[in-house]
């Protein structure tokens, strides 16, 4: 399912709303099966116009996955998880825990053109999303 790459729509992470930050997609590869480990890219753009790249490495754990960062990211690391894919599965939300750099959070990632229209109405937490 998460294979592929992944706009983030709509968020509560101050990196995508401060603006510096422009355009984040995520691009996950699947690495092993079992168990699930997963590259992950994630991209954005400066507003200079300048690309940037996060990469790490996602190894599912328990109910949810534990990022680690590659490079001079290696000592970072994030537990994340799947809290919901829409019918289509064009729509992913996930949640975030707090972690030394960044705080807990949410981010709405989409293929193509879903929206709005396919997240869930009692989805704790969604209510502080900016949809970007």
């Amino acid at each position: 399912m998460l294979p592929g790459t992944w706009r983030v729509a709509a968020t509560t992470f101050p990196m995508w709303l401060s603006g510096r930050r422009l355009d984040p997609t995520f691009t996950y590869t699947l690495l092993a099966e079992d168990p699930l480990v997963l590259r992950d890219e994630v991209r954005y753009r400066t507003r200079s116009g300048a690309s940037r790249v996060i990469a790490g490495v996602d190894r599912f754990s328990g109910d949810r996955f534990v990022w680690r960062g590659s490079g001079l990211l290696r000592p970072l690391s994030s537990r994340w998880r799947v809290v919901h894919v829409s019918d289509d599965r064009d729509l992913v939300v996930l949640t975030f825990d707090k972690s030394l750099v960044t705080p807990a959070g949410m981010d709405v990632i989409v293929r193509r053109n879903a929206g709005r229209s396919s997240m869930p109405g009692n989805l704790p937490g969604a209510d502080a999303l900016h949809w970007l």
